[in-house]
C-alpha cells in the first residue's frame, strides 16, 4: 500500500495550491525579480529629465551560507554588487533597512533615478508590490517612455493579477522606439503567457523523470526476528527490509475550459506513474487517475478570491505486472485566498476500492470497499524569499476484513525559501523545501495472525528536503531530494525505517 500511495503523492500536485509566487513554474516570466536598470539608459533618462543623476550607490547582498541534509549537497550563494540585481535575497531585516535607506535617498532627491529603481527593486523582493509601482510610475513622470521601467512595471502588476493593466505597460514597452532586444524577448514572453492565460481552453502540465535510491524500498522490518501472538519467529530473508534503487516516470496533465460564466470553468487532470525497480520486481508499479468536473468562482456569493471543484474520480494501479486495484469515487476542493499573504487549500475525496488477489498479492481482496479523505493546507507568503504552509489531513479506510479497517489523522509543516541562482540567468530563482510531518493510524480489529488481542497501531513521521534548480528559461528544472521516514507499530512486521535519496529532472509546459 505504501508504495501505492507515494506514488500518487508524488505525482499529483494539488490543483488550485499555491497560486502565489510558490506555484509558479521554473522559468515562469512571473516567477522572476525585477531586473536592473543598466546604467547607460538611467543617464539617458536623467538626460531627458534635465537632472545629472548621482553615482550609482553600492549594491550588497549576502545570502546566508545554505546547509541541507541532502546527501553530501552543500551551496554557497553569491555576493558582491551583481547578486541583488541578480535576484538574491537578503536577510528581512537587513532588506527592510536597505530598502528604508533607499527611500530616504529618493525623497530628498526625487530625480534620482539610479536610487529610486533600486528602492523599486528591493521593495519588490520584500513583497511589497505597491511601493516598486509607486515608484516606477514616479520613474515615468521624470523620464517618460523608458522600456525597461515599462516592462518591470508589467511584471508588478502581473503578480498582483492585473493583466490588462500589465499588458498595456507591456505593449507600451514595445512600442518605444529602440528597445534593447532583451526587452523586446521579454515582452513578447509576457504578452505570450496572458494571451494563453486569456484564452478559454488551457493545457498545462508537469512531466518528472528521475532515479530513487531507499534504504527499506519493501518497508519491511530490518530484523528477522519478530512477535506473532506471543511466539517469536525467524522471518526469511526475503521479508526483511532491502535497499534498492528505482528509476520512475510521472505526470500530470491539466485541461481547462472557460465557461464564460463569472469565472466558472471546466477542469480535468490526467495523473500517471511508472516505476522500475533494480532488485525488487515485485514492486514495480504503473497507476493512472483522471478527475474531471466544474470549477465554481465562488464571487457570486460575496466571496472574493475563492473557488469551489466539484470532480468525478476513476483510477487504475498495476503491482508486479497484474491488475492490483481500481476506484471510482468524486471529490471536492476549495481555494481560497484570505489575505494577501495567506491561502487555504482544502479536498474531500470519497472512493469505492477494489483490490484483486495476484500470485504475491493474495489477501489483497481483503482491502476493498470505501475510503474517506480530508486534507486541509494553509499557505503563508512570509517575504518574498519565505513561503510556509500548515497542513492537517484525515483518512478513514473501510475494508473487508476489520484488521484492514484503518482511521489515520496527521499533521506536515513546510518552509520554502527561494534564493537567486549562483549561475545567474534567466533561469529563475532556486529554492530549498524542509518538511516535517507526523501520523497515527489504528485499526479497529486485530489481526488473528499476528496478535489475536491487540490491534494494529502505527506512529509515522519524516523529514525531508528538497532542493530545486531550474535549468533555462523554459520550465526545466532539476531536483535533490533527501528523506527520513520512521514508522514504529504495534506490529513488529509494520515497523520500519527508510532513508531515500532522489534525483529528480522536472519540465513544465
Amino acid at each position: 500500500m505504501g508504495v501505492i500511495e507515494y506514488a500518487v503523492s508524488e505525482a499529483r500536485p494539488e490543483r488550485g495550491q499555491d497560486t502565489g509566487e510558490g506555484a509558479r513554474p521554473a522559468g515562469h516570466p512571473e516567477a522572476r525579480l525585477v531586473s536592473r536598470l543598466e546604467g547607460p539608459q538611467v543617464k539617458r533618462a536623467c538626460g531627458h529629465a534635465g537632472v545629472q543623476a548621482r553615482g550609482r550607490g553600492r549594491r550588497r547582498a549576502a545570502l546566508a551560507a545554505l546547509g541541507l541534509l541532502l546527501a553530501a549537497a552543500g551551496l554557497a550563494t553569491p555576493t558582491g554588487p551583481g547578486a541583488l540585481a541578480q535576484g538574491a535575497v537578503l536577510g528581512s531585516a537587513e532588506m527592510k533597512a536597505r530598502q528604508a535607506a533607499l527611500l530616504q535617498a529618493s525623497l530628498a532627491d526625487p530625480a534620482n533615478l539610479d536610487a529610486a529603481f533600486e528602492y523599486a527593486m528591493v521593495s519588490a523582493q520584500v513583497g511589497d508590490y505597491e511601493a516598486a509601482i509607486s515608484t516606477l510610475e514616479r520613474m515615468l513622470v521624470f523620464a517618460p517612455g523608458l522600456p525597461r521601467v515599462q516592462l518591470e512595471l508589467g511584471v508588478l502588476y502581473l503578480r498582483l493579477g492585473a493583466e490588462d493593466v500589465a499588458a498595456t505597460y507591456f505593449e507600451s514597452a514595445l512600442a518605444a522606439p529602440n528597445v534593447p532586444p532583451q526587452v523586446a524577448e521579454r515582452v513578447e514572453t509576457y504578452l505570450a503567457a496572458i494571451a494563453r492565460k486569456e484564452a478559454p481552453a488551457k493545457v498545462s502540465g508537469m512531466l518528472t523523470t528521475g532515479v530513487r535510491v531507499q534504504s527499506n524500498a519493501n518497508a519491511s522490518p530490518e530484523g528477522r526476528r519478530i512477535q506473532l501472538n506471543g511466539t517469536t519467529f525467524l522471518l526469511d530473508d526475503t521479508a526483511t527490509g532491502k535497499s534498492d534503487v528505482n528509476g520512475f516516470l510521472s505526470g500530470n496533465v491539466n485541461f481547462s475550459y472557460d465557461l464564460g460564466l463569472q469565472g466558472d470553468s471546466l477542469e480535468a487532470d490526467l495523473v500517471f506513474y511508472g516505476a522500475r525497480y533494480g532488485r525488487l520486481d515485485r514492486l514495480n508499479t504503473e497507476m493512472a487517475e483522471l478527475t474531471a468536473g466544474p470549477t465554481l468562482n465562488l464571487a457570486r456569493f460575496g466571496i472574493d478570491d475563492a473557488r469551489l471543484g466539484l470532480y468525478g474520480i476513476v483510477n487504475g494501479i498495476r503491482l508486479d505486472g497484474a491488475n492490483y486495484g481500481a476506484g471510482v469515487g468524486a471529490g471536492l476542493r476549495l481555494g481560497m485566498r484570505v489575505r494577501e499573504k495567506d491561502e487555504i487549500n482544502a479536498r474531500l475525496e470519497v472512493r469505492r476500492r477494489w483490490f484483486n488477489d495476484t500470485a504475491r498479492y493474495p489477501t489483497a481482496s481483503d482491502r476493498a470497499g470505501y475510503a474517506v479523505r480530508a486534507v486541509a493546507t494553509y499557505h503563508h507568503r512570509f517575504t518574498a524569499a519565505f513561503t510556509g504552509r500548515l497542513s492537517v489531513m484525515a483518512d478513514y479506510e473501510d475494508a473487508r476484513v476489520g484488521w484492514k479497517t484503518s482511521l489515520e489523522g496527521g499533521v506536515s509543516a513546510g518552509l520554502t525559501y527561494r534564493f537567486a541562482s549562483p549561475f545567474g540567468g534567466e533561469a529563475g530563482p532556486w529554492s530549498i523545501d524542509l518538511e516535517a510531518g507526523y501520523t497515527r493510524r489504528g485499526f479497529s480489529r486485530p489481526d488473528p495472525l499476528v496478535n489475536r488481542s491487540r490491534s494494529q497501531r502505527d506512529n509515522e513521521a519524516w523529514l525531508r528536503s528538497v532542493l530545486t534548480m531550474p535549468v533555462g528559461g523554459r520550465g526545466t528544472a532539476v531536483a535533490l531530494t533527501g528523506e527520513l521516514r520512521r514508522q514504529q507499530s504495534t506490529y513488529d512486521l509494520n515497523d520500519y525505517t527508510n532513508a531515500l535519496g532522489m534525483v529528480t529532472l522536472m519540465q513544465r509546459f
